[in-house]
């Protein structure tokens, strides 16, 4: 069985092998819904948020590291004075990402890239905790209740009023492969 979003948790592991724990990890992959979402109005996964300790989860996240085992990803156990925790390392077996549009695969990067690094406290208290949907169930107080996500679907719009964001995608991988010109080095192409 290859799901979408156990392709999206190797997807992330295979770029922040060893850097990542559970809590980590599923705090991406909501960040990565959270921002398809207010862009282009759905999720980049099929988990649905729970408010739980340390914020937004989803009890399907185990079933999916379960099917991953140590095939795909490796889980190791790490021992802190207070609590066991765990990171995760890839392995060299590849998995197609046949479930993942290329705007999904841009926005799990552009995650990645941005939130990639950043402590995990840090992410939770300076990101996490501070989207739309959190905030909404921490002003009600409403540990447990499913998270309101799709009260952020599509508040980017008018960030592109008029434009395709697929098309912007588009662009920005050609550009990124040299597969483009710059505006000026067509004009001078069509002044000669």
């Amino acid at each position: 069985m290859n799901t979408k979003n156990m392709q999206i948790i190797k997807f992330i592991v295979e770029r922040l092998s060893g850097k990542l724990g559970r809590i980590h990890l599923m705090k991406l992959i909501y960040l990565a819904d959270y921002h398809s979402r207010r862009l282009f109005g759905w999720p980049v996964s099929t988990f649905h948020y729970h408010w739980w300790q340390y914020g937004p989860f989803d009890k399907e996240f185990y079933t999916c590291i379960e099917n991953l085992g140590n095939t795909y990803i490796r889980e190791e156990a790490v021992s802190f004075p207070s609590c066991k925790g765990y990171v995760f390392h890839d392995t060299p077996i590849r998995i197609k990402y046949d479930n993942l549009s290329e705007q999904e695969l841009y926005i799990l990067e552009y995650v990645i890239r941005n939130y990639g690094k950043v402590g995990l406290q840090t992410l939770l208290e300076e990101v996490v905790y501070k989207t739309e949907p959190m905030e909404e169930l921490t002003k009600k107080n409403a540990y447990g209740e499913i998270l309101p996500m799709e009260m952020i679907d599509n508040v980017d719009k008018t960030l592109y009023e008029g434009l395709d964001p697929k098309g912007i995608i588009n662009g920005e991988k050609s550009v990124q492969e040299g597969r483009t010109r710059s505006l000026e080095e067509a004009f001078n192409a069509l002044q000669s």
